[in-house]
Order: structure tokens, then C-alpha cells, then sequence
């Protein structure tokens, strides 16, 4: 491999045919014979045919490793395939649909910022009255979830399906599960009429099973596994098993909603999450600094040190929004099994049952966006727009 601007001199780096690379100590190598030398194919950006019959399709990149490739300087892999050459890539997916690519950014997800949601969210709201079957947007792994549940308050009720798909792993290693997953999303779009928006990823080790997950019921919890997306609190809505499609969760989590796009948002919002030690004069500068909302991470059923209720109490008489979720993976919030709970609810805090936190945190800025006033912040936070509550 080239040498990259951090690498030693002393050093030589192979790239294997498993993708991975091997470093060799320069003073250690007494001979070298070239075997033979591969030929690279070389992927065109010619336009995309189109095949009468197939449903259309709009894939959005916005980077992130499913549209990375190998970094000479870095050595790493970063966000440079263009939509048709990810297209060209998986020469499958010509087969399934006609796929219009476009490219919106190229970053890294935990580069994007709200005011990139925005944007997604503006362009889908402009196809809403288009012929395509569904919408694909290529997004990283990292933040996915949150711009999954910010698409899914902003857009509730959109008219098409919207498969929001990442990768764990580069398209330049064998291991890559970008190809897949994007077949299993094109395959999900032209074969299913639900509405809303999901995250489709690897579910598992094996190449035989992706998962459909919905957008507000999902959280990242590997860093690197193929399957490390999974839905909180029970099951994928869907499984995709090659090329069949089973459903896994009831028709009352699909009722069609009127679409009324609400796009904007605030970011005036706080995630605290509580721990034994807390300072609570962070939470006093919080109060101070004019947010909106905060949303506390709570512990078991929804508490937080009684060293933080003068804070608390404070922040409800400025009229912020106050919410509650759990530290814990699964169950909900219940704030009045025991004292302490019950005296938070007494000092204005709102139980968000089940709702995810990083889900109640977006949720929280999107309602700030478009609420008029702090009752309408309360309606919005507690009312089930997009299966954030579940059973």
C-alpha cells in the first residue's frame, strides 16, 4: 500500500485479499518475488439504465462507510463513492429496480448536524408526489438512529416508504455488508406497501437474514458487528431471509397517519444522563442557558438523586419541558412504585414510558420546533406519532 502521512518508514503494508492489511518490518525482509499482478476493475460512471417493468427507486448518499473507500493518505477509509458507483458495485440491484442516484453530502455520520436532517428531510418532502416505490438514503452507522427518529416526527404519515441503510464495514473488505443490505432494502421497497421509516441492516453474523427495524424503535448497540442495529424492546418489524419477507409485528403500528410534514426543529435540548456524583450546577447552567427541554436518563424506573431536585425544580418554574427515560436497555418507565419517582413527577417531570432516549432527545427537539407553547411541547412529547411507544 501507498504510505499514508502517519505511517513509519520502517514499516511495509500489504492489503490482503481479505481486505485487512499486514505490516512487515522493513529490516526483517531478506527477498521479494512478484507472483503475479491483479488486474483492478475499473467501475464506470456511465448513467444508469433503466428496465421497463421495475419499480423506481431514489437512493440519497450522504456518505458514511457504505459510500467509503480506501484513503492513501490516512490509510483508513473515508467517504468517497458516488451513488453510481455504488450502484455499479452491486450490479444486483439493476435487476430489482431502477435506481436514481443522488448524492446530498458526503460525511461521516457523526458530522452531521441538525440542521443536515433538515435538509433530508426537505428533499424527501419534495418527491412526495413522485413515481418512486420507496426511498433509500445511505447514511453511516453511527448517528443513523438519530436522523431515523427525526425523519419519522418531521415526515409522519410520508406517502412512501423510506429504508434508511449503512455498513459496518467498508466495500473495499470481503466482509463488507453494504452490498447486502442494500439489496435487502431495494428488495423491501418493491414488495412491501407499509409506510414510514426504517433502518435496514445486517441482522446477525450471517448472510442469510437482514433486519427491518423501525426507525424510532432502534438503536446501534455494537461498534463493529455486522448486526449491531437491533430494536429495543422486542423484535425487527420485518425479517428479510434472502429474497422472502416476513412480517413480525401487528397492522395497528401501520395505520396510515394524514402526511402533514412539520420539518422544523430546535436544538435547545439537553440529554442528561444521571450518574452518582452528578454535579447538579451542570444542570443549573443548562437551566440558565435557555433550553427548552431536557431529558433525563434516568436510573431503574425513572430516578435521579435527590441532590438534583432544587435543579430540577427550578428548571420546571422556567417552563422547560422535563423528560424521563431509563438507563436500561428494555422496560419502561414507571415513576411511581417508589417515593423518589413519585416526587419527581410531583416536580413537573414527564414519564416517556418505553421511548428510547436518544429517540426523546430528537423527539424533544422536534416538538420544540413546532410547538407554539409549553402545553403543545407536552401533547406532542406524550402523544405515539411514530411507534416511539411500544407494547
Amino acid at each position: 500500500m501507498t504510505k499514508y502521512e502517519s505511517s513509519s518508514e520502517d514499516r511495509l503494508v500489504l492489503k490482503l485479499r481479505s481486505g485487512y492489511n499486514i505490516g512487515i518490518e522493513v529490516k526483517e525482509i531478506s527477498n521479494i518475488i512478484k507472483l503475479q499482478v491483479d488486474e483492478k476493475p475499473i467501475i464506470k460512471n456511465d448513467k444508469i439504465s433503466t428496465k421497463e417493468g421495475l419499480e423506481n427507486i431514489l437512493l440519497l448518499s450522504t456518505g458514511g462507510t457504505i459510500a467509503s473507500k480506501i484513503d492513501y493518505r490516512t490509510g483508513a477509509v473515508t467517504p468517497a463513492v458516488t451513488p453510481e458507483e455504488l450502484h455499479a458495485s452491486v450490479p444486483e440491484l439493476a435487476e430489482i429496480a431502477n435506481i436514481t442516484p443522488k448524492i446530498l453530502f458526503s460525511e461521516y455520520s457523526e458530522n452531521l448536524q441538525p440542521e443536515h436532517w433538515i435538509k433530508i428531510a426537505e428533499e424527501l418532502n419534495n418527491v412526495k408526489d413522485s413515481d418512486y416505490k420507496g426511498i433509500i438514503i445511505a447514511h453511516g452507522t453511527d448517528t443513523m438512529q438519530y436522523t431515523a427518529s427525526y425523519l419519522s416526527f418531521a415526515l409522519a404519515g410520508f406517502p412512501i416508504p423510506i429504508a434508511m441503510v449503512g455498513s459496518q464495514r467498508s466495500s473495499d473488505r470481503p466482509s463488507s455488508d453494504a452490498a447486502l443490505n442494500l439489496i435487502a432494502a431495494s428488495r423491501f421497497l418493491t414488495n412491501t406497501d407499509e409506510k414510514g421509516v426504517f433502518v435496514i441492516m445486517h441482522h446477525n453474523e450471517n448472510d442469510d437474514a437482514v433486519a427491518v427495524h423501525i426507525g424510532t424503535r432502534v438503536r446501534k448497540n455494537h461498534t463493529s458487528k455486522r448486526g449491531a442495529f437491533q430494536t429495543v424492546g422486542g423484535i425487527p418489524a420485518f425479517l428479510i431471509l434472502n429474497e422472502k419477507i416476513q412480517k413480525n409485528i401487528s397492522e395497528k403500528f401501520f395505520k396510515q397517519k394524514e402526511y402533514s410534514p412539520r420539518i422544523n426543529l430546535d436544538t435547545k435540548v439537553a440529554l442528561v444522563k444521571y450518574h452518582p456524583g452528578y454535579d447538579s450546577k451542570i444542570l443549573d447552567v443548562i437551566v440558565e442557558s435557555g433550553f427548552k427541554a431536557i431529558i433525563f436518563e434516568g436510573t431503574g424506573l425513572g430516578h435521579v438523586g435527590k441532590t438534583m431536585y432544587k435543579s430540577i425544580k427550578k428548571a420546571n418554574e422556567r417552563g422547560i419541558f422535563l423528560g424521563m427515560t431509563s438507563q436500561c436497555i428494555d422496560g419502561r418507565v414507571r415513576m411511581t412504585v417508589y417515593e423518589s419517582g413519585r416526587d419527581l413527577l410531583d416536580m413537573g417531570i414527564k414519564p416517556l414510558l418505553n421511548m428510547i432516549p436518544e429517540t426523546a432527545l430528537v423527539k424533544a427537539m422536534w416538538a420544540t420546533g413546532n410547538a407554539k407553547n409549553i402545553d403543545e411541547i407536552n401533547n406532542l412529547m406524550l402523544t405515539n406519532i411514530a411507534s416511539e411507544f411500544s407494547d
